[in-house]
């Protein structure tokens, strides 16, 4: 425990090095406001009496017309969590008759301590525990799955499981102790899926709430709702927290007091809430669309966010302004953008796999074309349309949950409207033929490592590219895989060496503090000679060495055939040893050409990739090239599709003595494997 505790103070000490002057009075009245609500101040334990009237919530959910097939997968889906469990990362979590042990980690049957919850060190468990788990069962996004089988059925066996359900967690979770009261965003995305299960069931009016026992069920549940709105609010994640979180938090907020107009106070906070989500909403994607976490599957995940707060205030005539909808309908365009032919979505920062809300049901689901579609119908867009019909792999089942508009005619010739940079966001995108079957494509990380200073969910990635060619991925950034429970995979995965750049002199581009934390700022600088076919970036993350090194890459696409060379070198006074690092698919592999010195073979499915390298004059005697794969001592050669999943892949290694200017040029031509290409 000492160790535990010196690790607490060690992480505590880093991060409030990376905080304003400014944060530290909020950070002061904070503790304070938590030490008095662990002591039962200013907390919510009493919950105030309810309105003598007040106006019943529209739905924002509403229940579509199923085919027949859509409604056998929307209820094999709904059997299959009763009967195998909730599929959580590698794991599923049986829910059993009356429930789960809700405060027990699913995968290793650790029971967490119910003192008070923001008390709880959430980040260093013992025994190997990643609370992940324990709360994405308590997200309760399955519940709605049970409710949409009620709504389409009205078989009260999927009503009753909710009930149980329902009830068994209130009764197991009491305000403010245990791990559920651990994380404020987690109310939010709990009071989300609350509120669609609430209007899916027929709100207060719904048979569940019948007879004695179903009266007690509601009277216990609106005190929890009003406890989670106040926890929520009560414990904002602002200042350099103000993330994904924020937005989740208010999103909460403003969706709960939309639904549950019960309590005066509560008419306040989501008022306020709606404040934070139309500032955050500006602040936090850039006027390209990009999310600043620099995160793709973040990109996706505080999107969420911002659709359920706004498709809930329009349908009760509490609407956001038109600068917080365009603003998502610009984060839709870059999401289109940014997927390539087969509708990959690029692992570019942290992604756990996260979702606010799922209301499809399709084996085949993805979670990026079901936003598209949403996006589609949402905006009238025939390009976001265009792109769901490329890569749709099946009908979208959840836009028709929220929208009676029909999705906008659209042919292939819209996906041409489609940008390819993001200047604001940091990415561009390369290639010939993009968004047709035949593509060849870059995409070029060029934005700075994170937001708001701890770059929580960013990767040391920078001037990092992925080459994908016919919808088939070929050089990859390798994932995320984990979080809190393996310290050593997650400083891997989130490091420079994990990533399709330079590394200089053996250190990470900027200073690991922490499994959510960098304590050096990384600044991009995309050099304003830009065309289609070249791009020319720098970046500063190696400033803090005794020999100020600022790293530039130009990456330069062929004007004939499918071939991009990218050249490196360092602005510096001295020679520095580097690592280059080309990260390939799990399905690929790389073969040496005998006799062919410096050049190499990506072998993938349906294409190849031909790797050139010419190091320069001055590397002679000091260059070095390897391929590695599934290593563990030390870890490379790996990537991660799902989270807590990774599999063994190739990296080609490069490692060289570089000197001030000196050029390495890596050439790459890809060819298409299959005949009738």
């Amino acid at each position: 425990m000492a160790l535990l505790n010196k690790q607490r103070l060690v992480w505590l000490c880093r991060r409030l090095s990376r905080i304003s002057p400014a944060e530290i009075p909020y950070r002061i009245q904070s503790l304070l406001r938590i030490t008095a609500q662990s002591h039962g101040f200013f907390d919510a334990r009493r919950c105030p009496p309810l309105l003598s009237a007040s106006p019943v919530a529209l739905a924002w959910v509403r229940v579509p017309t199923l085919d027949s097939h859509e409604r056998e997968q929307l209820i094999a889906s709904a059997e299959s969590l009763l009967r195998e469990g909730v599929p959580i990362f590698d794991i599923r979590a049986p829910l059993g008759l009356a429930g789960p042990e809700w405060n027990c980690d699913p995968k290793t049957g650790k029971q967490i301590p119910m003192t008070f919850g923001l008390a709880i060190d959430f980040r260093a468990i013992e025994g190997g525990v990643d609370i992940k788990y324990l709360w994405e069962l308590s997200r309760h996004l399955w519940l709605v799955r049970l409710a949409q089988a009620y709504a389409v059925s009205d078989d009260k066996v999927y009503l009753h499981a909710i009930g149980r359900f329902l009830k068994s967690w209130l009764n197991a979770c009491l305000y403010p102790n245990g791990p559920n009261w651990s994380s404020p965003v987690e109310h939010g995305i709990r009071l989300i899926n609350w509120s669609l299960t609430w209007h899916l069931i027929g709100g207060e009016k719904s048979p569940l709430f019948e007879g004695e026992a179903g009266a007690a069920l509601l009277a216990s549940w609106r005190t929890s709702i009003y406890q989670h709105i106040r926890f929520a609010s009560d414990n904002y994640s602002l200042h350099s927290s103000s993330n994904n979180h924020l937005l989740g938090e208010a999103a909460g907020v403003f969706v709960a007091g939309q639904t549950w107009d019960y309590w005066s106070d509560v008419r306040e906070l989501r008022q306020h809430a709606k404040s934070l989500l139309e500032n955050e909403a500006l602040k936090q994607f850039a006027t390209d669309g990009v999310n600043l976490e620099q995160a793709f599957g973040y990109h996706h995940f505080a999107l969420q966010f911002l659709l359920a707060a706004g498709l809930c205030g329009r349908m009760n005539a509490n609407e956001f302004s038109s600068h917080f909808w365009g603003r998502i309908e610009s984060a839709m365009v870059f999401m289109a953008a940014m997927l390539d032919c087969a509708g990959h979505a690029p692992s570019i920062g942290d992604s756990d796999d996260g979702e606010i809300f799922c209301l499809g049901y399709s084996p085949m689901r993805n979670k990026y074309h079901s936003m598209l579609a949403l996006g589609a119908k949402l905006f009238d867009r025939p390009d976001l349309q265009a792109k769901v019909q490329q890569v749709g792999k099946a009908v979208d089942c959840q836009s028709a949950w929220f929208l009676t508009t029909a999705a906008p005619s659209a042919t292939s010739s819209d996906l041409l409207e489609l940008p390819s940079q993001f200047k604001a966001g940091g990415y561009a995108i390369l290639g010939h033929r993009l968004h047709t079957p035949d593509e060849f494509r870059i995409t070029v990380d060029c934005g700075p490592l994170g937001y708001n200073g701890i770059a929580g969910h960013g990767h040391a990635d920078a001037l990092s590219i992925l080459v994908s060619a016919r919808g088939e991925e070929l050089l990859v950034d390798p994932g995320t895989y984990c979080y809190n429970s393996s310290p050593e995979w997650r400083h891997f995965f989130r490091g420079t060496r994990a990533h399709n750049t330079l590394t200089v002199d053996g250190q990470d581009q900027s200073i690991y503090g922490g499994s959510f934390l960098w304590l050096q700022d990384i600044k991009t600088k995309i050099f304003t000679d830009q065309s289609s076919e070249q791009f020319h970036a720098c970046h500063d993350g190696y400033r803090r060495l005794a020999d100020s090194v600022i790293h530039h890459r130009r990456v330069t696409l062929a004007r004939d055939g499918d071939a991009v060379e990218v050249e490196d070198w360092l602005e510096c006074k001295e020679a520095h040893s580097v690592e280059l690092h080309w990260h390939a698919a799990a399905t690929a592999k790389f073969v040496e050409l005998p006799g062919v010195e410096n050049v190499y073979m990506l072998e993938a499915v349906k294409n190849s990739l031909r790797v050139e390298i010419d190091p320069g004059e001055k590397s002679i005697g000091t260059f070095e090239s390897l391929i590695k794969t599934g290593a563990c001592n030390p870890i490379q050669g790996w990537v991660s599709s799902e989270f807590y999943k990774k599999t063994p892949a190739p990296v080609l290694c490069i490692r060289a003595l570089l000197f001030p200017n000196q050029v390495i040029r890596t050439r790459f031509i890809c060819e298409c494997r299959e005949p009738n290409c």
